[in-house]
């Protein structure tokens, strides 16, 4: 135990703060889905090598992602965390405190994606039908809507077409769910 805590804190060493709060940054923004950090991004900044950066983005990355973390107090926090030094520590909790909400949702996607199938994104487009073959001047607004819908094998449209009674329906149910 102590030759971990004396490791790490000759790897995080105080005048390298702003690089540790840089890479905390860089491992949520991958955690919600974006571009996140890369040994290249930071070989110049920290005097780490290959295999103790990778240590050290897996244990950031690995609490990060742990939802005891989101609490933000110190005894629910992962074994972990108690083993950094004091000012890792209150990083963590800091960026903790600025990325709570993306992160709690970025990890509630990824668990919902896990069980159920999840909309991730929608396209709508509304048109107005003047006639058809029926009748003449039938001016009727029909709503196209795709959901895009993900879930744990593959991504797949949902097309509906929708007349404002049914459209109507629909906003009803949903604002029933929330």
């Amino acid at each position: 135990m102590e030759s971990i805590q004396s490791l790490y804190i000759s790897l995080f060493s105080e005048d390298k703060s702003n690089v540790l709060k840089e890479l905390l940054h860089a491992c949520v923004d991958e955690i919600c889905g974006r571009p996140g950090p890369s040994y290249h991004k930071f070989i110049n900044s920290m005097d780490w090598n290959k295999a103790e950066y990778e240590g050290i983005y897996k244990l950031i990355s690995s609490l990060l992602r742990n939802p005891a973390s989101l609490y933000m107090i110190e005894e629910k926090m992962p074994q972990e965390y108690h083993e950094l030094p004091e000012q890792v520590q209150q990083n963590i909790l800091t960026c903790l405190k600025v990325r709570r909400e993306q992160l709690t949702n970025a990890l509630l996607r990824k668990h919902y994606k896990r069980k159920l199938p999840t909309v991730i994104d929608s396209d709508w487009r509304l048109k107005l039908i003047m006639g058809s073959s029926k009748m003449a001047s039938l001016r009727e607004s029909l709503l196209q809507l795709d959901l895009i819908v993900e879930d744990t094998e593959s991504r797949h449209i949902i097309n509906l077409e929708l007349n404002k009674d049914e459209l109507d329906t629909v906003i009803n149910a949903l604002e029933a769910i929330v």
